[in-house]
Order: structure tokens, then C-alpha cells, then sequence
């Protein structure tokens, strides 16, 4: 298997609803790298209830990658926020409340409203129009675009960049949400893996065996781009181009076509 990039994980003990210790924070990095992650995200939530600053993440994650290093695990890690969409979400990232994926100004990973659906294209326009891309944290969870996939290639067409979590892919819902998901991966609709991680036990970051099942969807050189080489891009600062979404066949009989 060949290297992976965690594009959604809460690694900073004591922050939000991830870690609560260092101890466990640890314990995650490990099982990170036993899944073959080399480089990863430290999330923390920016939202209403979770009033974290930039610095505060800052910080953590700058312990984060001391503890990282004196313990001797492999395991390269970069600030961020998961930042819930807000009517003031233009506002306060010209305030410099809120921080980007790798500290960079280039990309912001932006979640929805919890089990809400908010229409995001006038924030995207305008975070465009500020060189940031939006990336779109795990839009799967939200049947509005998942089965209406014109919504989501909009969304791409304006500049965003799509991150699915590892747990959808391996353990949807219904068979009708695998297909809608592998349909995605298919024709280039997703851009970023993320475990979702937040804790050793119940919410691990595992991300192996989805790699394993993206790669069976669409081979191996795409899966590693989605899987691994597209985050360590965005986490450094990179500029990442996909290809736009493929437009999906649809074979009719030639008696449709032509009749008898």
C-alpha cells in the first residue's frame, strides 16, 4: 500500500470533542501510522459551541509534533480547523478568527451544520475570490448531495475540493448510498481522504481499508492521488488542479435509439 494523507482528524488532546489526553493523542498517531499515514491533519473544531483561536490550535499542534518526535513516530503533522458553516463565516476569516488547512491561507475545510443542509456557493464564491479554496468535509453525510450529484459538481465547478471520510466508504448506510459514493469516486468527485478520528477507541483513525476499496473503485494511481499525494499537497500549501467531474454514460438500447 503505498502512503496515506488523513485530511480529517481531531489529534489535539483537550481541545474539542477528540482526545482528551495526550496519552490518547499519541495512541492515535500511532494507529495512524500502523495504517500507513505519513502525514496528517491536527484538527481542531471552530464553531459556535467550540470557540477555539487559531493560536490555541497553533500551539497544540506544535506540542503535538514535539511529542511526535521525542516518541519517536513517524508522523508529519500540520494545523487546522473544521470550520462549521455560519452567516458570519466571511467575517471572521477577514478578522483572522479562523484557521486554514496547514496555516497556509490556501485552502479551509468547511463542514455543515450538524444533520442541517446549507446552501454554500455564495461562501465559496466569495472565499474564491480571497484565493482560498474550500474544501468540503465529509459531504457524503448529506443526502441533499449525495444523491443529487449536480449539487456537489456546482460546488466543484466553483473551486471546491471534496474530502470523504473512511468510514462512509466502508460501512454506508444503505447499498443505495455505496453506489451514490462509489459514483462520486468514479467519475472524479472526490479529492481528499479523512478518517474522522477522535479518539483510540470508539472513533480511530482508520483509513487503510477504505484506501484498499477506493483503489478497487477507480486503481491504484487515482487512489493514491485521493488517498495520499492529493493531501500532502493541500497540507503543504500546494496547488492542487483535479480534473473536473466525468460526465456519467448512459448506454440506451439501439432500439431506443432507432427503433426496430
Amino acid at each position: 500500500m503505498f502512503s496515506l494523507a488523513d485530511l480529517h482528524v481531531h489529534l489535539l488532546a483537550g481541545l474539542d470533542d477528540g482526545p482528551r489526553t495526550w496519552e490518547d493523542s499519541l495512541a492515535m498517531c500511532r494507529i495512524a501510522v500502523s495504517e500507513g499515514v505519513r502525514h496528517t491533519i491536527a484538527l481542531s473544531h471552530q464553531s459556535e459551541r467550540w470557540q477555539i483561536t487559531p493560536c490555541q490550535i497553533r500551539a497544540a499542534a506544535a506540542e503535538l509534533q514535539g511529542l511526535l518526535v521525542e516518541n519517536d513516530i513517524p508522523l508529519e503533522v500540520f494545523a487546522g480547523a473544521e470550520v462549521m458553516a455560519a452567516p458570519d463565516l466571511i467575517e471572521a476569516w477577514d478578522a483572522g478568527r479562523l484557521l486554514s488547512v496547514g496555516d497556509h491561507r490556501k485552502y479551509i475545510l468547511i463542514e455543515m451544520p450538524h444533520r442541517l443542509f446549507v446552501d454554500l456557493r455564495s461562501v465559496v464564491r466569495q472565499f474564491a475570490a480571497r484565493g482560498v479554496r474550500v474544501i468540503l468535509a465529509h459531504p457524503e453525510q448529506h443526502p441533499e448531495l449525495l444523491h443529487e450529484p449536480k449539487r456537489l459538481e456546482e460546488l466543484i465547478g466553483l473551486g471546491c475540493l471534496v474530502q470523504v471520510s473512511s468510514g462512509n466508504i466502508t460501512g454506508p448506510k444503505t447499498p443505495a448510498d455505496e453506489a451514490a459514493l462509489q459514483g462520486w469516486f468514479r467519475r472524479g468527485c472526490v479529492h481528499l481522504l479523512g478518517s474522522d478520528g477522535h479518539s483510540p477507541r470508539k472513533r480511530r483513525p482508520l483509513v487503510a481499508t477504505a484506501a484498499v476499496k477506493v483503489r478497487e473503485w477507480v486503481g491504484r494511481e487515482t487512489a493514491e492521488l485521493i488517498c495520499g499525494r492529493n493531501g500532502e499537497t493541500v497540507l503543504r500549501g500546494g496547488v492542487l488542479t483535479p480534473d473536473p467531474p466525468r460526465v456519467e454514460r448512459r448506454w440506451w438500447p439501439l432500439r431506443a435509439l432507432f427503433g426496430n
